[in-house]
């Protein structure tokens, strides 16, 4: 029961696959009746497109062990993401038989309800009725934050939380062990049958987070200060640099317009610059369209509805525009697409009093989105840079150019 939750992913995603292809013998049942050599062709050519749906199911949450509440909703994007690329597919393929049209639009309806109606079944019958029952042994500082945390999951029934082994029973499935009381607890009065894990592990598999009450100095050298593979490294960067330069193609028509924008709504600077802390702790200038009036820079979070932002920087804002410009350190080498966002210099210097390895996250090249970004709403607080530290402590240590691509695409999603 240790990997219930790929379980409960395989299942899915063979749902997924299954129901995928049940769409599309109906569509062609409806369109042409029983027809096998018009069903073949059709079969052929949807297969091609089944990667790209189950990458918008997963980027969108819908393989997430929570019982997502916006299930509707990610659905929705992530069948747009699918239609999208089975339109490419389909039209920019000069060896595939068909073009559907009026069948792709059937298709998706068809695959559309049946998902819903599928995913629903599944959540309500199996999940319901087969949870992971779980024993959690951990400090009794940590207990308030693990009920609050795993009480999001769907698939989690947790019989009881301590601060030793008096609870053990046959009944449980999986227990689930702190790192700061592992080295005192007696395993020899472990039920052999009942598997273990450390309660980090299950934090980084089920939420996307490393929590840094169970971290120290050893995991952190362990984990996170490795050196990169040189290979990956030039092709992020690489990457970086053409992308950067198709962007700015794309972006050149719009920059009359945005700087029109700012001169008209507010005095001052086109461009906002500000110090931020980069890779290995060096300090650079970010280049931002200017979104504020223009005044003193506090070195503070900025607020909800902050007063400081006039109208057309709040229209920059919710459309990214005003990032635009940080082009130009992406080309410098201070930013990446992805990684950690690059704090205030103020800030840096606060949280790392008050906030444990807070510094670890400038071992990498910090980034205009990342894990923490897609996953963790704006930070404003003290608590809020910690929980995000949790997640940027995930990416340092699985991070990876197949991690980059799913982070971009998520940010895509999250626009």
């Amino acid at each position: 029961m240790k990997n219930f939750s790929k379980i409960v992913l395989s299942l899915l995603v063979l749902i997924d696959i299954l129901i995928f292809y049940l769409s599309i013998i109906l569509l062609v049942i409806i369109r042409y009746g029983i027809n096998y050599i018009t069903l073949k062709e059709h079969l052929i050519a949807f297969s091609l497109a089944i990667p790209f749906w189950i990458i918008g199911f997963y980027v969108n949450n819908l393989y997430s062990p929570f019982t997502n509440k916006r299930i509707t909703l990610n659905a929705l994007k992530a069948f747009l993401f699918g239609s999208l690329f089975s339109i490419l597919l389909f039209y920019f393929n000069p060896f595939l038989r068909i073009t559907p049209k009026t069948n792709l639009l059937i298709f998706v309806m068809i695959y559309f309800s049946l998902f819903l109606i599928f995913r629903q079944i599944f959540y309500t019958k199996y999940l319901s009725n087969y949870k992971l029952r779980v024993l959690v042994i951990a400090p009794k500082e940590l207990h308030k934050r693990i009920l609050e945390d795993f009480n999001n999951l769907g698939f989690l029934n947790i019989l009881a939380i301590s601060e030793n082994l008096q609870n053990i029973n046959e009944d449980c499935d999986l227990i689930l062990i702190s790192r700061k009381i592992a080295p005192f607890i007696d395993f020899k009065k472990l039920s052999l049958n009942i598997p273990l894990m450390e309660i980090i592990e299950f934090y980084e598999k089920n939420l996307g987070l490393i929590p840094l009450e169970e971290i120290d100095e050893y995991w952190i050298l362990k984990e996170v200060v490795n050196p990169e593979h040189k290979i990956q490294t030039y092709l992020k960067r690489l990457i970086d640099l053409i992308f950067s330069l198709v962007l700015l193609i794309f972006a050149l028509p719009l920059l009359p317009f945005v700087c029109l924008g700012i001169y008209l709504n507010s005095p001052g600077p086109l461009l906002f610059k500000q110090k931020r802390v980069g890779k290995d702790g060096r300090i650079f200038t970010l280049l931002k369209f200017r979104t504020m009036k223009e005044g003193k820079d506090l070195g503070i979070w900025a607020k909800e509805n902050d007063e400081r932002i006039f109208f057309f920087g709040k229209i920059l804002r919710r459309l990214h525009l005003d990032e635009i410009p940080q082009i130009i350190n992406i080309f410098k080498g201070e930013l990446s697409f992805i990684g950690p966002r690059p704090e205030q210099v103020n800030i840096v210097e606060e949280l790392n009093k008050k906030i444990p390895f807070f510094n670890i996250r400038h071992i990498v090249t910090p980034g205009i989105t990342g894990w923490a970004q897609v996953n963790y709403k704006y930070v404003r607080s003290l608590e809020e840079s910690k929980l995000k530290l949790e997640y940027d402590l995930y990416y340092l240590k699985n991070r990876s150019l197949i991690l980059d691509l799913l982070i971009f695409l998520k940010t895509i999603f999250n626009l």
